[in-house]
């Protein structure tokens, strides 16, 4: 996930990159019709998301250059709803990776596309010691998201795949089948 250049080879300053996109909150930049974003998705991503809307109007697409996830997945489902309701595009550019939240917000845009070996990563959710996929397929946990993913307009199948795919301490990196199934 490291190799940004698609060259089979992890330099110094990707790995630096990698290591420095784990560890900062996300950020946009922002080039022409074009938001980037890398870091961590943190409880203060709405704002930003608000913030680039407005201060930002002539952006149409959201590129997801590295995202491993997100500290609160409630102000990421926020965010995607901003991202959504505004009609933005998303897109992870050739060699990108998102995961977990970062593919929630991936899953935002009105237009979702990835270059590449992009790569798009699921796993199930935890919450106080429990698995997503250990509970029953009618619990009240599951509701969130199921309606967002209803609100995306991802197919219900794609969420119960994510809670079988890798636990939540692991990463599945979908095949381009499943990314076309999906």
């Amino acid at each position: 996930e490291m190799d940004f250049n698609l060259n089979e080879r992890v330099t110094r300053k990707e790995a630096f990159r990698a290591y420095r996109a784990d560890n900062k909150e996300a950020t946009f930049e922002i080039e022409g019709d074009t938001a980037r974003v890398e870091g961590v998705l943190t409880s203060r991503f709405p704002a930003d998301v608000l913030r680039l809307i407005f201060e930002h109007p002539e952006v149409r697409t959201i590129e997801l250059m590295y995202i491993s996830g997100s500290l609160d997945d409630e102000a990421n489902i926020r965010a995607c709803r901003y991202i959504r309701r505004q009609g933005l595009d998303t897109h992870v550019p050739r060699g990108g990776m998102v995961a977990s939240g970062g593919t929630d917000l991936f899953l935002s845009g009105r237009y979702r596309t990835c270059g590449e070996r992009a790569m798009i990563g699921v796993h199930t959710w935890s919450w106080m010691g429990k698995d997503g996929d250990e509970l029953p397929r009618d619990h009240e946990e599951h509701e969130p998201y199921l309606e967002f993913y209803e609100e995306m307009g991802i197919p219900e199948k794609f969420y119960w795949f994510t809670l079988s795919s890798a636990s939540a301490d692991e990463v599945h990196w979908m095949t381009r089948s499943e990314l076309e199934e999906y």
